[in-house]
């Protein structure tokens, strides 16, 4: 099998384009989980009481964007257990909007999650 310089410059083009493709997929950042805007309607209920808040302390850097505002951890009900959600840096989806906490409180179905959304002023 002779390597003429047309085999080569196909094979350098492959090779460069894998790698390439390699570089760009492995660069890829998951977005964070959107935040919910207003009352989403969804109800979460669990039977049993969400375990006590962690202590997570804001962060005492500046926000990494100016229009962001620190939003602390939170319990979530997911997979009939509670899951910790830590606190990130988050923007309001309008000027003005403030965020709600996420707190879970006794009702007579069982523990419900309420909060956890931006809301207009």
């Amino acid at each position: 099998m002779s390597h003429t310089p047309s085999s080569w410059r196909s094979a350098a083009l492959c090779a460069g384009a894998l790698a390439v493709a390699t570089l760009v997929t492995g660069c890829v950042v998951a977005p964070a989980e959107p935040y919910a805007y207003g009352n989403t309607g969804a109800v979460v209920v669990s039977s049993e009481a969400p375990p006590p808040l962690r202590y997570e302390p804001a962060p005492v850097a500046v926000a990494p964007i100016a229009t962001q505002i620190w939003i602390g951890g939170f319990w979530d009900w997911n997979g009939g257990r509670y899951v910790w959600r830590e606190g990130r840096w988050a923007a309001p989806p309008h000027r003005g909007d403030h965020w709600v906490p996420r707190e879970w409180v006794r009702s007579p179905h069982g523990w419900q999650a309420r909060g956890g959304h931006w809301e207009r002023r």
